[in-house]
């Protein structure tokens, strides 16, 4: 069996980025850089003024004669001011560049033609000079920068309005099992409603990736098949169920079958032992345990950081903190085990409901509690290392 950081090391080396496409920017949130963006303009792209209040020439002086006024979105075209003269100006606005300060309004006194001011003003106090921020040819975002909200709006203050990005995988999910049936349905004797695929398909959705559920029913052609169909179809795919060792579960056969390359199989964690990744020229491939909480911990720990690797995230796992464990914890030495848990300040709680069927305790849970194989005791106080869910 593979242990949880082989696992990671071996995805990290089998992901492949994935190509870049051109987007608008306003759909860009999350999405990565795949190259240095450049500014076409200066920002700001004239002299500006910083406040609502008055452009003056000569700082030495008190009183100044008006002359004029500058609204923001005016060119400002063919006022000058000699020493002595104003103009009223406000926030945004061009400023004349024989301005030598803005005088807040909060210090002027005026009449129709004369200005005192109440204080004294600093060479240049209150404008904002053009290239300031950023000048034409400078770098604004680098390769490889995940773009935020705050990105977006820099992109557009500078006029671009399209952007390259490494683009999201395409993603099919396969559910396995005679035995599962649709929520809606009347429940038959012997049959459970089927979650998984609602699960993963909301999962992917959360970090941006859209999906297609496929079904298949427990039968190797068939499961062959469909496989071989999505795997020429999508970057990612991904199964629940049938993966283990049971006389039904043909999930593992048929991708061997269809030359998926094995990178590793099973692991020494708890829940998600019978995790399988592969890939099959440019696709990779994860194939879940059948348990919904398994599921779910298997997705957060693995297929996350593997969407972010194909996306070009230079940390693709999920934020780490190391807190303080609330009660005593035993387990056995041999597997890691990753706990739904409740993460509030600087402590950890350990949830009830930890079985890999149950996902009432993951409903409550805000991260997941990684407790690492070789260690069998903690005590109240001990530090942990949890994964916060997104």
């Amino acid at each position: 069996m593979t242990s949880v950081q082989d696992a990671f090391n071996k995805i990290t080396a089998n992901i492949k980025r994935l190509p870049s496409t051109q987007i608008k920017v306003e759909d860009a949130l999350g999405f990565v850089t795949t190259s240095d963006i450049l500014s076409q303009i200066n920002m700001p792209p004239f002299n500006q003024s910083a406040m609502d209040g008055y452009a003056i020439c000569g700082n030495h002086l008190n009183q100044f004669k008006l002359i004029g006024e500058i609204q923001a979105g005016e060119s400002g075209e063919g006022i000058e001011l000699a020493e002595g003269e104003a103009v009223r100006i406000f926030t945004g606005a061009l400023v004349p560049t024989s301005a030598t300060a803005i005088a807040k309004q909060e210090i002027v006194e005026s009449d129709e033609s004369i200005i005192q001011l109440t204080e004294r003003v600093s060479d240049n106090m209150n404008i904002r000079f053009a290239g300031e921020q950023v000048q034409t040819g400078a770098v604004v975002l680098k390769k490889d920068t995940t773009i935020n909200l705050g990105a977006i709006g820099y992109l557009y203050m500078l006029g671009i309005h399209k952007v390259e990005v490494s683009r999201k995988p395409k993603a099919i999910i396969i559910v396995t099992g005679n035995e599962l049936m649709a929520p809606g349905q009347e429940l038959i004797s012997g049959k459970i409603y089927e979650s998984n695929s609602y699960t993963l398909k909301a999962a992917l959705k959360s970090v941006g990736v859209d999906s297609e559920i496929q079904s298949v029913k427990d039968d190797f052609e068939s499961t062959k098949h469909m496989i071989s169909k999505a795997l020429s179809q999508c970057d990612l795919v991904i199964t629940s169920g049938g993966i283990s060792v049971g006389d039904y579960d043909f999930v593992g056969k048929a991708m061997n079958e269809l030359g998926v390359n094995e990178i590793f199989y099973k692991l020494k964690q708890k829940p998600g032992k019978p995790l399988f990744f592969g890939t099959k020229d440019e696709t990779s491939v994860f194939a879940l345990p059948g348990n919904p909480a398994a599921v779910l911990s298997c997705f957060y720990m693995y297929v996350i950081p593997a969407i972010r690797m194909m996306q070009g995230y230079s940390a693709p796992q999920l934020e780490q903190r190391s807190l303080k464990i609330t009660s005593e914890y035993k387990k056995g030495a041999a597997l890691t085990h990753f706990l739904k848990a409740y993460a509030n300040g600087n402590e950890v709680r350990i949830l009830n409901a930890q079985s890999s069927a149950m996902l009432s305790s993951f409903s409550e849970a805000n991260c997941l509690a990684k407790l690492p194989e070789g260690r069998t005791d903690w005590s109240v106080g001990d530090n942990v290392e949890v994964f916060m869910l997104p």
